[in-house]
């Protein structure tokens, strides 16, 4: 059994080789596969890329956004499940096998997410710690897997998202109307309850999250109500009722 791996990258190389770094280092070898997606990175992401072995590589000569480059990761994705992994996370001791206990405890649940320091949708605690080696300090202690610890939830934060490969084939692709990014995870929580499967946050899991470094550049407010009012147009209910 292997993860697929997806990160997205756009820049911000120093976050990207932390990201890449905890993997190798808190992850199992034989467990995942790696694949970058890079949208026209021009600050030495794509030479760091380059020299690392055994990284799939896909390189779009403009910034095709959030949804497709999903899109794309998962197309040439092999594993049992795809995970969706922001390039501003520090994923942490038994991260994967946790997220993987709560994955495959019932046919039904389709996608299970983490907790973390930085997020919304209530999936952050308040945990405060000095350093990212304080950070795996508590994690350590914290990450240890725990049934009575899983949450149903309406929708998951795709930060770190992990969904099973026959919920992908059943759901399809993320919808990229959501383009740059932004409600496409909301668009497909909803997709998924639909045809049955259920949702879990996994509260015996935590993983660091730097939070937005993709947009911290951008009109990011009006994005947000932009991308709001597509999805509310697309289910035709407003946004507090779909989720």
């Amino acid at each position: 059994m292997k993860t697929s791996i997806i990160i997205l990258t756009c820049n911000n190389l120093r976050y990207s080789r932390r990201c890449i770094e905890s993997i190798k280092k808190y992850t199992e070898k034989e467990a995942y596969e790696i694949i970058v997606v890079d949208n026209n990175s021009n600050d030495g992401t794509r030479n760091w890329l380059s020299k690392q072995k055994a990284i799939k590589k896909i390189y779009n000569n403009v910034n095709v956004g959030f949804p497709r480059g999903c899109n794309m990761g998962i197309k040439v994705a092999c594993g049992s499940e795809v995970l969706l992994l922001n390039n501003d996370v520090v994923v942490t001791h038994n991260w994967l096998n946790n997220l993987r206990n709560c994955l495959y405890s019932s046919y039904e649940i389709g996608a299970v997410g983490p907790i973390s320091n930085n997020c919304s949708n209530g999936q952050k605690i308040n945990v405060r710690y000095d350093s990212i080696e304080d950070m795996h300090r508590f994690s350590k202690k914290y990450n240890i897997s725990n049934k009575k610890k899983w949450t149903e939830v309406k929708r998951l934060i795709g930060f770190c998202f992990l969904i099973k490969r026959n919920v992908i084939r059943k759901v399809g692709l993320f919808d990229e109307r959501f383009t740059p990014g932004n409600f496409e995870d909301d668009d497909y929580c909803i997709r998924m309850r639909k045809i049955g499967f259920r949702l879990m946050l996994c509260k015996d899991t935590f993983v660091h999250h730097y939070g937005s470094v993709s947009f911290k550049n951008t009109q990011y407010l009006k994005l947000l109500e932009v991308n709001k009012s597509k999805l509310e147009k697309k289910w035709g209910k407003s946004y507090d009722k779909l989720v």
